[in-house]
């Protein structure tokens, strides 16, 4: 389970500056240069996606109207952390959790909710630019001049809205493979493997979630906030010194310059394409679909509210920015590390 007190918590708050100048978001060249891969129409994800599977000869995907789906993302996320077959040592390491954020990670990085949020994002927004087109072969402040850009005749994305939809739900059923080994139950395709995890499930809605005085909401934001400096601090080894920020201006006030190589709608375009699931979790979920038809098929099974899946998400995404953002080892658990 997560433990939040292996990194000193002078090292912790030396790694990140809490001063953010104001950077103007990137301009819409910038911002293009990145997009132009993903719009090629050779390779465009809603052509692939459209062209990749046919919906009408699915078996039927109303496993608990989707919700099964997302019980199954927040439990694989999870699992490895959290003793989810064990309840009693499941609420255990949740208590521990609560204790460790309370006591140990909110004191070290509660001052970082003070940074203004929009120069933060403004500035992991251009740092995530500055690394994806570094992997394109791009040295963004190099450059004389725009890449070149595909033709593009529609800026639609080429996917009916059921055949999306069917996508998106498809793409979210390989989280269930793992429930047999989550939960310790049977194979989904096995004809007693409804009742298990039912069984498994009804046991996992009776926890209560531990008792937080800080709201989860404000503990997702600093994961955010987390996550944003740590995209930051990968990009700028320096962090965002005066002489980092002078570079960052200069560059977008060059590429501001630049002509724009095709209509700004290609970026709405990028943002919806952005949002499809890859076409390889559509493919899988087709395999997992027709492995739990027969399972599923004869049952009125209705997945019950887990009152502890918001509690897990948020220490499952503080887990997650915090070992990216500090470079921390593996979390342990509290009763047998030095924070005692």
């Amino acid at each position: 389970m997560p433990c939040f007190c292996t990194v000193p918590a002078d090292v912790a708050n030396a790694r990140f500056s809490r001063a953010f100048m104001v950077a103007p978001p990137p301009p819409p060249q910038l911002l293009l240069a990145a997009a132009i891969p993903a719009l090629d129409p050779d390779s465009r994800l809603d052509m692939r996606i459209d062209a990749g599977f046919n919906p009408t000869v699915l078996p039927n995907l109303d496993f608990a109207g989707g919700a099964l789906a997302q019980i199954g993302m927040t439990l694989n996320l999870a699992a490895g952390s959290f003793a989810l077959d064990n309840l009693p040592q499941l609420e255990f390491e949740m208590q521990q959790a609560a204790a460790s954020i309370q006591t140990i990670l909110w004191p070290r990085f509660r001052d970082l909710l003070d940074l203004k949020i929009q120069p933060l994002i403004n500035f992991a927004v251009i740092a995530r630019l500055l690394l994806d087109l570094e992997a394109l072969g791009i040295d963004p402040f190099l450059v004389t001049a725009s890449p070149p850009a595909p033709t593009i005749n529609s800026f639609d994305l080429k996917l009916p809205l059921p055949k999306l939809k069917m996508a998106q739900l498809l793409a979210k059923l390989p989280n269930l493979l793992a429930l047999n080994t989550i939960l310790d139950i049977p194979p989904l395709g096995d004809p007693t493997s409804v009742a298990a995890l039912k069984n498994r499930l009804d046991g996992l809605a009776q926890l209560t979630p531990p008792s937080l005085f800080i709201p989860i909401p404000v503990l997702m934001k600093l994961a955010l906030v987390l996550e944003s400096l740590a995209t930051i601090h990968q990009t700028f080894a320096d962090g965002v010194s005066p002489t980092t920020l002078d570079r960052i201006r200069m560059m977008m006030r060059v590429w501001s310059t630049f002509p724009i190589p095709i209509p700004l709608q290609a970026l709405a375009l990028k943002a919806k394409l952005d949002l499809l699931p890859p076409l390889e979790d559509i493919k899988l979920g087709e395999s997992v679909a027709g492995t739990m038809s027969s399972a599923f098929a004869a049952s009125t099974f209705s997945p019950p509210k887990l009152a502890i899946a918001p509690f897990l998400n948020v220490v499952m995404a503080l887990y997650g920015s915090m070992q990216i953002a500090v470079d921390m080892e593996p979390f342990d658990v509290c009763s047998i590390c030095n924070c005692n």
